[in-house]
C-alpha cells in the first residue's frame, strides 16, 4: 500500500528521508508539505488522487510550515481563506523582532 503512492511521487521530495520507513497516513502533513512546497504537477495529482481534496484540505489547514506562496496556491485551489492555515496564524505573531 505504501508503494501505491510514495512509489509514484518525485525522488527529490524524500531525499532525506527512508522512503520504506514512511506511512502515508501517519506522515500525511509531511507528504503534503513536501509535494505542494516542492512537488511537480503530477505529484499533486497523485496526491489529490489518493487522498482527495477534503483529506488535503483539512490536512493542509494544520501544517505548520508552509511558504506564503504554498498557503496562497493552496488557498485557491481548495477553496478557503489564507487566514484558516495554522502556519498563516502563525507568522502573524505579536512578539518583537530582535532582542531590545
Amino acid at each position: 500500500m505504501k508503494d501505491e503512492i510514495l512509489g509514484k511521487l518525485s525522488k527529490h521530495l524524500f531525499w532525506d528521508y527512508d522512503i520504506n520507513i514512511l506511512d502515508p497516513n501517519l506522515d500525511k502533513k509531511l507528504i503534503l508539505e513536501r509535494v505542494f512546497s516542492c512537488g511537480t504537477e503530477e505529484d499533486e495529482k497523485t496526491v489529490f488522487d489518493y487522498y482527495g481534496k477534503e483529506v488535503i484540505k483539512n490536512t493542509a489547514l494544520e501544517i505548520n510550515n508552509l511558504d506564503k506562496k504554498t498557503v496562497n496556491y493552496l488557498s485557491i485551489v481548495l477553496g478557503t481563506h489564507k487566514e484558516e492555515f495554522k502556519c498563516y496564524k502563525k507568522s502573524l505573531s505579536t512578539e518583537p523582532f530582535g532582542i531590545f
